[in-house]
């Protein structure tokens, strides 16, 4: 049986507003009729909420508890992935010298904080992976020398590579074709020629 979506925010402890955002992003669903079943809700609320941000009565606190247990395969395996997710979330903590007392549970605050020092890894992973890509300066810029000196090098002997490959050419034809060549450089060059 449903309640209305005012009921069902008093029931569970939320705002009617959060109820109507909650059906509209599709978190919680709408019986046929247009009313709300509010155990329905509660799970679905718990499920997608971040428990330190919620304010849904849950167990004790609500109106009813779910009667069903979970099947023993279903309950072994998150027993697993929990005892998993602890561990690692204690192993993240310890690297970056954060002491947990043996036998101390595990807060939502430290799964949070274990949470960010991941984010951070990553991020600096990321920054030294960019790094990486770029070049030093002084290298970038004795590289740029060196390519030009053979560029230069290149364009001086045109005149050269000229005269072999076309010998009925005059001395004078070759001096006009190395000054050219010259002063096409020098005008590249700009004002810092040599």
């Amino acid at each position: 049986m449903g309640v209305s979506r005012r009921e069902c925010a008093k029931i569970i402890g939320v705002t009617e507003a959060a109820i109507r955002k909650a059906i509209k992003t599709g978190r919680v669903s709408v019986e046929a009729d247009g009313t709300l079943d509010p155990e329905a809700v509660r799970a679905a609320w718990v499920r997608s909420t971040d428990p330190a941000r919620t304010g849904v009565r849950t167990g004790s606190q609500g109106t009813q508890t779910p009667s069903e247990e979970p099947a023993p395969t279903v309950l072994a395996q998150a027993t697993v992935e929990a005892q998993l997710a602890t561990t690692r979330v204690r192993a993240i903590l310890r690297a970056e010298g954060v002491v947990i007392a043996d036998g101390e549970e595990l807060t939502f605050n430290h799964a949070r904080t274990a949470e960010k020092i991941v984010q951070t890894w990553q991020r600096d992973q990321a920054h030294a992976k960019e790094a990486e890509r770029l070049i030093d300066a002084e290298a970038a810029g004795r590289r740029w020398a060196d390519e030009t000196a053979k560029l230069r090098a290149r364009l001086l002997a045109i005149p050269g590579d000229i005269a072999l490959e076309l010998s009925h050419l005059s001395k004078h034809d070759l001096s006009v074709i190395d000054r050219v060549v010259r002063d096409v450089m020098t005008a590249g060059a700009g004002d810092d020629a040599p």
